[in-house]
Formats: structure tokens, C-alpha cells, sequence
């Protein structure tokens, strides 16, 4: 057989271990948007048809360099994941797969290049699964500057690198070079990859750690008001055999009046409970309390609307930063100069294994957008604040839920459905005794 033809039969049949490299190195780091495994393999097959195509055309190689790039980087679209982080990971597939050909190197005759074919997609594989191992944190979270900087610059260097020495006629008798460069970008880029990946690791520990120290807070609160209560109805026995003994004694004077209202303040004392929310979710009414005891500090009306089970069956963490974060914004909000009358309007009610949220609010400040159609903080350290909406968004999307912000006639509202939201046995049989109104 012709040893060009067996050369393209060749490429053709390690061509084909592209797309499942390219997949397996996405699929790890985001989800798939494309359920169907029929599909996916339709779109990568024309993706294989589209790269065969353009290695037989007759396009400038820069031409060919760029649409084959393109193609990866388009790829990343069928993940779900930040645009950012998808195109990051696709550049440096790209110059991947673009060094790891270059730097096996390719011997002229007929079987050295077969050989190279094989050996540069093997190389392929145990980079992607050498970087897998290595990295759990990449794709999430957000870097600074810096790292995005290099994320993105680095596999540029690489790939108009080998462009510019391939089509530098004085390289081309040391092959060696070509190598040594690859190489080297390679290096250069997996600890980028790495560093990265433990800047994100550290960010992910700091975080967990500030919301164990949140929820920690919210727990006190709770404890103090639960012990504030206990200590209540401690002196509340003590004294209610003398209170009994004082009303009969008025009653029997024909002080019925007085007796009436010595009525009225038992109840006013027996219903004033600390704290608004008493369901029986220490996490719930933890937040909640907490974040009733601020607005109050800051001269902030606190109504809720609270008709949940006790007992619910949902994630700590999940919780904290849907609550705490939507209850922060609320109360950011509300404090603001030009609000005449202060208020958060919160709702959490249970119904059909489905939690519903609503919280509502005035607001005077400008609300801005970005080019996606995203909530941006006003204020001047955009580092550290409008995160928290971000968050919250992140959190129900994980849960499978949804949510929807609106804002008109100068009030904000943020509404919030977590479905599948399990309670134990017992709670279910006492739900209606367990509902709780207050305002």
C-alpha cells in the first residue's frame, strides 16, 4: 500500500481518539448539558468530520490552527459551567493536544510517523488524567486577575509559539527544539493548571470555614434566646401560684376590672417569645432569629410568615447561604438613607415536599445590570461585595430549584422554590399543629 495513504489511514484511525480525550478532560471539570448519549455523539462526530475536513483542505495553517481551536473551545458550550472557566479549560486542551504532537516529534519515514500518531495521543490521555488526578477544585469558584491572566496567556505563548517556529524555515533542521519547547510549555502549563487548582482549594476551605463560623453564630443566638425563654418560664412558675392567689383575691373583692387586665398581662407574657421563628429547624430558626435581632438593632420592621414543619431534611450549608445571604441583601438594602419606612416582609412556607421563599423589601439605591443580565453591586469594593445573590443563585441552581428577582415601585422582592424537601415521619403527622404565623 502507497506509504502516503497508509499515513492518512493512520491519522484518521488516532484522529478518532480526539473527541472521547476532549470529552472525558470536559465531562471531569462541568456537566454535561446534553443528556443524550446519541446526541453528544452526533455532535462529536461532526465535530471529527469537521478537524478531517480541515486537514485535507488547502487553508493557511494558521487558518487551520484557528478553526481547529475554535471548534474545541465550542465544544466547551455543551458543559454547563462559567463562560470563563469553559474557555480556559478549552485553550489549554488546545495547547494540549497541539504540544503533545509536537513534542513526541515526527520522524520521516513511514513507520516513525505512524508510531508518533499513537504515542502522541497516549501522551494525551495521561496528561488529561495526570491533570485530572492532580486538581479537583478547577472550574469553580473565581480567581483574581493574575491567575486569570495566566490561565489564559499561558496556552497563547504555546500555540502561536510552535507557529512561529514552524514557520521559521531556520527551525526546521533542529527538530530537537520543537521538543524542548513543547515540553516545556506543557510543564509550564499543567502547574499553572495546579496552582490554580490550590488557590481555588484554599478559597473553598476559607469559605466553608467562614460559614461554620456563621452558623456557629446563628446556634449562640439561638441558645441565648432559648435560654432567655427557659429562665422566663422558670420565674413564671415560681411567681404564678402568687399571681393566681392576688387574682382571686380580686375577684372576690369585685375587682373585676383589675382582675381582666391582671388576665391580659399573663397572656401579653406567656405569648411575647423571643424571636419570631420557633419551628422546630434549630438551623431555620437560628437564621432567622438572628437576622430579626439586626433589622431590629438598625430600626428594621421584621414581618414573617412562617408555616414550615419542624424537622425539615435540608443541607446546612445550603440553607445558611440562601437565607443568611437573601436576609443580608434585604437588610443592606433597607438601611439605606431614603428609605422612610423600613421594613422586610419574609415568607417561608411548606407545601407538597416543595419550600417556598419569599422576601421583600424597599430600596432607594440604583440597581445595575451587566451584559448577562446579572445583579452588580453599587458600592466601591466589587471584590468583596454582590457576591451574595451570586451565591445564593449558585446554591438553588445545585439544589435543582429555582428563583426569580424582581424589583418595581421602589420594592425588591426575591422569590425561591427548593423542591423535593424531605421531613421526618413524626413532623408530618403534627404539621398542622406545628405552624407557625407571626408578625
Amino acid at each position: 500500500m502507497n506509504s502516503i495513504i497508509l499515513d492518512e489511514l493512520f491519522y484518521q484511525i488516532t484522529l478518532i481518539a480526539l473527541p472521547f480525550i476532549i470529552h472525558y478532560f470536559y465531562s471531569h471539570y462541568f456537566t454535561c448539558r446534553v443528556e443524550s448519549k446519541l446526541y453528544l455523539a452526533a455532535i462529536y462526530t461532526i465535530y471529527y468530520i469537521f478537524v478531517t475536513l480541515l486537514h485535507f483542505s488547502s487553508l493557511p495553517g494558521i487558518w487551520m490552527l484557528a478553526l481547529n481551536a475554535g471548534s474545541i473551545i465550542l465544544l466547551s458550550f455543551l458543559y454547563h459551567g462559567q463562560a470563563k472557566w469553559r474557555i480556559g479549560a478549552g485553550l489549554f486542551i488546545v495547547s494540549l493536544i497541539l504540544l503533545t504532537d509536537v513534542a513526541i516529534g515526527v520522524i520521516q519515514n513511514s513507520g516513525g510517523y505512524i508510531l508518533s500518531l499513537f504515542l502522541s495521543k497516549l501522551m494525551m490521555f495521561l496528561l488529561v488524567r495526570m491533570t485530572l488526578h492532580f486538581t479537583g477544585a478547577f472550574g469553580k469558584g473565581d480567581l483574581s486577575p493574575w491567575y486569570w491572566g495566566g490561565l489564559f496567556c499561558f496556552p497563547f505563548i504555546g500555540i502561536l509559539g510552535i507557529a512561529g517556529l514552524t514557520s521559521n524555515l531556520t527551525y526546521h533542521g533542529s527538530p530537537v527544539l520543537y521538543s524542548i519547547f513543547s515540553s516545556g510549555m506543557l510543564a509550564i502549563q499543567f502547574l499553572m493548571i495546579l496552582l490554580c487548582d490550590r488557590v481555588l482549594t484554599i478559597q473553598s476551605a476559607q469559605h466553608k470555614n467562614s460559614l461554620l463560623e456563621q452558623q456557629n453564630i446563628y446556634y449562640i443566638n439561638q441558645y441565648l434566646l432559648t435560654k432567655e425563654r427557659q429562665e422566663e418560664v422558670f420565674a413564671f412558675q415560681h411567681d404564678f401560684k402568687n399571681i393566681l392567689l392576688g387574682l382571686r383575691a380580686q375577684l372576690q373583692s369585685g375587682e373585676k376590672k383589675a382582675g381582666l387586665r391582671e388576665v391580659e398581662k399573663l397572656l401579653e407574657r406567656i405569648e411575647d417569645t423571643p424571636g419570631c421563628c420557633n419551628t422546630g429547624t434549630i438551623l431555620i430558626d437560628s437564621i432567622v432569629n438572628y437576622k430579626q435581632q439586626v433589622a431590629e438593632k438598625l430600626g428594621i420592621a421584621f414581618e414573617s410568615d412562617i408555616r414550615i414543619p419542624p424537622h425539615l431534611d435540608l443541607e446546612a450549608g445550603t440553607l445558611s447561604i440562601i437565607l443568611g445571604n437573601t436576609l443580608d441583601n434585604a437588610i443592606e438594602a433597607t438601611k439605606q438613607q431614603g428609605v422612610t419606612k423600613p421594613y422586610i416582609k419574609f415568607q417561608l412556607h411548606y407545601l407538597n415536599e416543595t419550600l417556598f421563599i419569599r422576601i421583600q423589601n424597599p430600596y432607594q439605591h440604583q440597581i445595575r445590570q451587566n451584559q448577562f443580565g446579572e445583579l452588580t453591586t453599587t458600592k466601591k469594593d466589587k471584590q468583596l461585595h454582590g457576591l451574595g445573590l451570586k451565591s445564593v443563585k449558585k446554591m438553588v441552581d445545585e439544589s435543582g430549584g429555582i428563583w426569580n428577582i424582581s424589583y418595581e415601585n421602589e420594592i425588591f422582592q426575591v422569590e425561591i422554590c427548593l423542591f423535593n424537601v424531605g421531613i421526618s415521619s413524626a413532623s408530618q403527622d403534627h404539621y398542622e399543629d406545628n405552624r407557625v404565623t407571626s408578625k
